[in-house]
């Protein structure tokens, strides 16, 4: 089943490989565009690995400021 799946993309990527050059304007505001719809995707994938992040280390990060606040109370 593999070797079917890679031969599969091997024909694919030959095809893709052989296609003519083709011969299209792409305007300045092209970039733009490309930019603002990839941007949100960005920001939500380092958003929810800071969510994981600070879930999963909520309780040593709380457990430590406090011991820091316990130790400048005693002093």
């Amino acid at each position: 089943m593999r070797s079917r799946n890679f031969r599969f993309l091997f024909v694919i990527a030959s095809f893709a490989g052989l296609a003519a050059s083709a011969s299209a304007y792409i305007d300045p505001s092209t970039g733009g565009v490309l930019l603002n719809t990839i941007w949100p995707f960005v920001v939500a994938v380092f958003s929810a690995i800071l969510a994981f992040f600070v879930k999963w280390f909520w309780k040593p990060i709380k457990k430590t400021f406090g011991r820091l606040k316990g130790e400048a109370k005693g002093k």
